[in-house]
């Protein structure tokens, strides 16, 4: 029992977290699925969308494979033409693996309906508090990252290449 209106209102929230973090998975599970990938292939589409371009290495660490399984994972995309790899103009010796359009192509009909949605619901909120929620949600995105690097290296993991907005 809440100690106190605050407290209650805590215990809601983490709930409501909890359970949007559980929905997000079962979401991006019937993407995946949809999109005939498997979990860890959209994992790491998902990750160069979001983040950019990057290495496979770069991408190995985000992700949490070796660069062996990332090797195989971007062959996978590569064949899809969901992305490619290029010589960086730079050092000839590194390949940048970036997304292609055909994401965008294909993820229209699947996001756009939930961004319709999630900006219709985003409406109802004033300035200011979506400023909060902002604050709020890269607060919980840092505060996920640096207790990873904390489970990871107990366990005796190398970092991962998170990020926190």
């Amino acid at each position: 029992m809440a100690s106190s209106p605050r407290d209650a209102v805590l215990a809601q929230l983490r709930a409501e977290v909890r359970g949007w973090q559980a929905d997000q998975e079962l979401f991006d599970a019937t993407v995946a699925e949809a999109a005939g990938l498997n979990r860890t292939t959209w994992r790491c589409l998902d990750v160069l969308g979001t983040r950019g371009s990057m290495t496979a290495g770069e991408l190995a660490r985000a992700v949490r494979l070796t660069t062996g399984a990332v090797t195989a994972v971007l062959d996978q995309l590569e064949a899809a033409g969901l992305v490619v790899r290029e010589r960086d103009a730079n050092d000839r010796r590194r390949v940048i693996v970036h997304v292609t359009d055909e994401v965008d192509r294909r993820a229209a009909p699947v996001f756009g309906p939930l961004m319709a949605d999630s900006d219709a619901a985003l409406a109802t909120f004033s300035d200011r508090e979506l400023e909060a929620i902002v604050r709020f949600v890269r607060g919980e995105r840092s505060i996920l990252v640096r207790h990873a690097a904390r489970v990871g290296e107990a366990r005796g993991m190398a970092p991962a290449g998170g990020e926190s907005g």
